[in-house]
């Protein structure tokens, strides 16, 4: 801070006694001061307020029409926010007066008569404080307009490398179409003329092609979850779970497993992403269980905590270690390799982005062969933007 900047502010000086106000501004013009205003009387001095916005106001406390308690009421009715220092002048020294003038808006306090001195320090150091405040407004406004500014970079970049996804994706399946046709017919009409290598190439071809199929399509329901959302609706969680359990009634079959649901609150989000993510988080617990027990999926409701519906989806499966529980959540990211389980690596991912697209949380906990548990906040209404 330069060591005179505060000589530029703008005092506004309000006192019925003229001769108080005359000591103050020869005082503080002697000192350097060239920005002062005043009145002696106090019904002028909010209008003045408003047409100087001053960086420091110095307040008699008695004075007849409107008093300086009354001034310091008017002052904050215009604007409640203000941080522009008071600085109150008063013969009286009762702890009572301080007190209410404290509440009321003053900053420090000038006991008439004052000496020239102390009255030069406190104002010094009253201005010097809006000085500094003024500086730390100004750095926060310019790092709020930076942030806003490289929020809505990044989200532009998002928006265009989702959209590049998308597009790249889409583009991509009707070559790989083609491949998986002419292999079929290769099969159908070339069989007998491929030696056994040449019908191993063809076998891997068409499984190559169809985890690729996979990986394009899951790569398209990445891409979906913040492209093409249906508006935000009421949504019984229950009926929900209920859908997810009817599609998958199948797998739940082969794999022998068992899917316990308590009863769920219900939501404002999309119904189609909801479906999606537990389908995922359920199917997941049915896919990697132990060999030995079928498996069983618990779905609990944890309760309402800071505007947010907590809900467990717990498993009695293979589990994994906790070091990985950063990368579970990443496209393409897989525990296990591909000759152990199917699937692209993208289920959890498409998890984790419909929760932060309903603006919730999603973690897990989880210990080898000890099953696992995916725990799941989502708010239970929208905020508006």
């Amino acid at each position: 801070m330069e060591s005179k900047d505060y000589l530029r502010s703008k005092i506004l000086i309000v006192d019925d006694e003229p001769g108080n106000v005359i000591l103050l501004e020869q005082m503080m013009i002697q000192e350097g001061y060239n920005c002062l205003y005043s009145t002696s009387d106090s019904t002028q001095c909010i209008d003045m307020f408003a047409e100087v916005q001053p960086d420091l106001v110095l307040l008699d406390l008695n004075m007849p029409r409107m008093d300086g308690f009354e001034v310091m009421a008017k002052l904050k009715e215009i604007d409640p926010k203000s941080m522009v220092p008071i600085l109150v002048l008063t013969a009286l020294t009762d702890e009572k007066t301080k007190l209410h003038a404290l509440r009321s808006g003053a900053k420090d306090f000038l006991n008439k008569p004052f000496e020239l001195t102390e009255a030069s320090l406190r104002i010094k150091n009253l201005l010097e404080m809006r000085l500094l405040h003024q500086k730390v407004q100004m750095h926060n406004q310019i790092l709020e307009e930076q942030v806003q500014i490289r929020t809505a970079e990044l989200e532009r970049s998002t928006e265009e490398l989702t959209n590049f996804a998308y597009i790249a994706s889409h583009d991509l399946q009707e070559p790989l179409r083609k491949i998986i046709t002419f292999g079929d017919r290769l099969v159908e009409k070339f069989d007998s003329a491929l030696n056994d290598t040449g019908k191993d190439y063809i076998v891997r071809m068409q499984k190559s092609a169809l985890r690729m199929k996979g990986l394009i399509d899951d790569l398209l329901h990445f891409s979906r979850v913040t492209m093409r959302s249906a508006p935000f609706q009421e949504i019984n969680l229950n009926e929900v779970i209920s859908e997810v359990l009817s599609d998958l009634e199948v797998q739940i079959e082969r794999t022998k497993g068992r899917v316990e649901v308590d009863t769920l609150p219900s939501i404002e989000g999309g119904k189609f992403q909801m479906r999606q993510l537990f389908q995922n988080l359920i199917s997941n617990g049915l896919k990697y269980h132990s060999d030995e027990v079928a498996p069983v999926i618990k779905i609990k409701y944890a309760g309402f905590e800071n505007d947010f519906e907590e809900i467990y989806i717990e498993d009695n499966g293979k589990g994994f270690d906790e070091k990985h529980l950063d990368r579970i959540f990443r496209p393409f990211e897989r525990l296990h390799g591909h000759n152990e389980y199917g699937g692209t690596g993208m289920g959890l991912a498409i998890c984790h982005k419909i929760v932060v697209h309903h603006r919730g949380e999603i973690t897990a906990k989880s210990q080898p062969n000890q099953g696992a548990t995916f725990i799941v906040r989502l708010p239970s209404r929208q905020r508006k933007e």
